[in-house]
Order: structure tokens, then C-alpha cells, then sequence
């Protein structure tokens, strides 16, 4: 029997399939382009991609382009600075209600965002985040999506990339834990009020991305119980996945979650709500609190795509080897959804080593 292509393999997954040999897939930004990449794709290692069906919720987390979206009546001013030896970028948004700003740095080795200063500092700043979030004019990304999955073609697969739940999006980048979840805790009338917006607009976008020609859509929600306790994901997180399940179900689309800290308390949660996937486990050599097995025993009719642990770059062939190995014989005999996936930074210097030895097993 032919081996299925990496598309129709992450497909597979995504859609709750039991596929053996399983994929192993790879964040197209973790692979650079050359010799070494084009030998392990053609050795069967899927490409996973995302882009914004329709332009993300302002403010978004990457200014790129197909990211931003209109804000009527507002002012979008970026500033660059270099400060201590560290790249420096200063977002402000000026509105008719005040001015809000964040500044983040540039990781030198990752390139990803750490955000130094977060939009959202006093109570003055929910109304004026409110009114950004009001006067958002979302666009069609549709035919650019299309393009990407023609370039891409059989070698992976393009997820539309849904913004975070207002929970989320508010304890990562707008407001950061130590605002939110105290103004939380005291039910902060100015806080819900803009929690609700958030959800209204958010449904709105996600209305005009399910009229794209996506395959599968993908929320970075980056879920752990540490910052998102049982109480909190039951209240703001599943009802919120709940709409986009069922509106996705019927369209015959999974809907795949990124869950990537510690879910040992949110597993029954999670058990009993409708999303396809969780996405980016993390497993216990990356600082997760369940392993494989007890995952696949507490999601049988899920799937689960794992995180491969960055922290075995730093060990030796052997570690990997040995790694590989105990996931294969996890999985035998169970029929249980499953991929392995780099989903998280690894050492640069060090996936030309390392992919080749996961893809040497033919488990996958």
C-alpha cells in the first residue's frame, strides 16, 4: 500500500484518524530552506504552515502582512529602538479615548516577541482597548490562503490561524497575568465588558474564516492549568471552543487547539468538550504533567499531536534513539490519533541531526 502523502497524513490526524505509519510534521518556520530540509520532507517529514483566513483582532500579535486589520479612527504609530544591545519595538495605538502602547523585544536567538510592557496597566486602558477592539474592519484573506496551499501543495498542510480566546489573548498579550487575573478574580466590571466585546468580534471573524477554502483551523490558545486553572477554562475556554466546534463540525473541518503547558488538571475538561486535536503536548521531558500514555488514555477519541522535546537537542544520539523508541511502543496496539511534530524552538545548530534519526524509524 502507497504511504499517504504528508498532507493527506496531517489531515489524517487532525481529523481524528487512526494512521500507521503515523506523520511526523514540523512548523515551516522551524525548517530552513536547503539540502538538509529537502532530504528529510522527501523522508517523509510533513510541513505544517498557518495564515489568518481573515485579518486577526486588533492589537494582533505579529504585525505582518494578512495579520493587521483596519481600525476605524485610529492611529497605529511603530517605533524601533536599539536599547541595552537588545532590538526594541514600541506599538501605540491612539484613539479618540487615549493611547495605548506595549513594547516588546526581540528574542536574538528565536526572533520571537517578549513583551516588556503590556498594552493594558490601569483601568483608563480597558475603555481604550474596548474601542480598538469595537472599530476592527476585518478582510478576506481567502485567495491568499489559496495561493499558500497550491505553493505548499502535498508536502504539508496550511492551517487557518484563528486568534487566541479573549481569556488567552488577554492573559499572553494584552494585559499579561499579574493585571488580568487579579482584575479577573474581582470581576472587574470594565475588564468583562471588554472581555465581551472581544468574544462578539472574535465570532465575527471566525463567521468569515469558515467561508474560506481552509482544510482544518488552528488556535494558539498555548493552554496550561498553571495560568488557566479548571474554574477559569471551564468558564471563559469551553464555551468559547464549544461554538467553533459545532459551527466546524458541520462544515466537516477539525478544529485543532494548541495546548502546550500542564493539563493534568484540565484533562477531564478537555475529554468532554468537542475540539479535534490537542496540539504542541508537551510531554514530560519538556516540563508537561502527564505522559503519553496517561494523554492517550484520558483522550481515546482525540488526537494528539506532541511536542518532540527540545531538551533531548542537548543530549546525544543515543537519548534520541532511546526517546523514539519509548513513543513507538506506547503507541503499539493502542488506535488512538497520533503524531510526533517540532512545534516549539529547538537548538538551531541542531535539527539536521536530530530529524533524520526520528525518520530512520519506521513507525513513522
Amino acid at each position: 500500500m502507497a504511504r499517504e502523502s504528508p498532507h493527506d497524513a496531517l489531515l489524517a490526524i487532525y481529523r481524528r484518524q487512526p494512521l500507521r505509519p503515523m506523520p511526523i510534521g514540523i512548523y515551516a518556520r522551524y525548517l530552513p530552506r536547503g539540502e538538509a530540509e529537502r532530504e528529510v520532507r522527501n523522508a517523509g517529514l510533513g510541513v505544517i504552515d498557518y495564515y489568518p483566513a481573515v485579518s486577526m483582532l486588533a492589537p494582533p500579535w505579529h504585525l505582518l502582512p494578512g495579520y493587521l486589520s483596519e481600525v476605524r479612527n485610529c492611529t497605529l504609530e511603530v517605533r524601533f529602538s536599539w536599547q541595552d544591545g537588545q532590538f526594541s519595538e514600541i506599538r501605540s495605538f491612539q484613539t479618540p479615548v487615549g493611547t495605548i502602547s506595549e513594547w516588546l523585544q526581540k528574542d536574538p536567538t528565536y526572533g520571537s516577541d517578549w513583551i516588556k510592557k503590556f498594552y493594558i496597566e490601569c483601568e483608563e486602558d480597558y475603555k481604550i482597548m474596548q474601542y480598538v477592539v469595537e472599530n476592527v474592519v476585518f478582510s478576506s484573506n481567502h485567495a491568499q490562503f489559496k495561493k499558500k496551499q497550491q505553493d505548499l501543495g502535498a508536502d504539508g498542510l496550511l492551517l487557518a490561524r484563528l486568534d487566541r480566546s479573549p481569556y488567552q489573548k488577554l492573559l499572553i498579550e494584552l494585559a499579561g497575568p499579574e493585571r488580568f487575573l487579579a482584575d479577573l478574580a474581582e470581576d472587574h466590571p470594565p475588564l468583562l465588558e471588554l472581555m465581551e466585546v472581544m468574544e462578539f468580534k472574535l465570532d465575527e471573524a471566525f463567521g468569515l474564516a469558515l467561508e474560506s477554502p481552509a482544510e482544518a483551523f488552528w488556535q494558539p490558545d498555548n493552554i496550561t492549568a498553571d495560568m488557566t486553572p479548571p474554574r477559569m477554562f471551564s468558564r471563559y475556554c469551553i464555551p468559547f471552543y464549544e461554538r467553533r466546534c459545532s459551527k466546524l463540525r458541520t462544515a466537516g473541518k477539525p478544529y485543532v487547539v494548541h495546548m502546550d503547558g500542564r493539563l493534568k488538571p484540565l484533562k477531564e475538561l478537555i475529554a468532554a468538550g468537542g475540539i479535534d486535536c490537542i496540539e504542541s503536548f508537551s510531554l514530560p521531558e519538556v516540563g508537561g504533567d502527564l505522559s503519553l500514555a496517561e494523554a492517550l488514555d484520558a483522550w481515546p477519541d482525540r488526537a494528539v499531536a506532541a511536542n518532540f522535546p527540545a531538551p533531548l537537542c542537548l543530549g546525544d544520539d543515543a537519548g534520541i534513539t532511546a526517546f523514539t523508541e519509548g513513543i513507538l511502543g506506547t503507541i503499539a496496539g493502542r488506535s488512538n490519533p497520533f503524531m510526533l511534530q517540532v512545534s516549539e524552538d529547538i537548538p538551531a545548530d541542531s535539527w539536521k541531526r536530530v530529524l533524520p534519526i526520528l525518520l530512520s524509524f519506521p513507525g513513522w
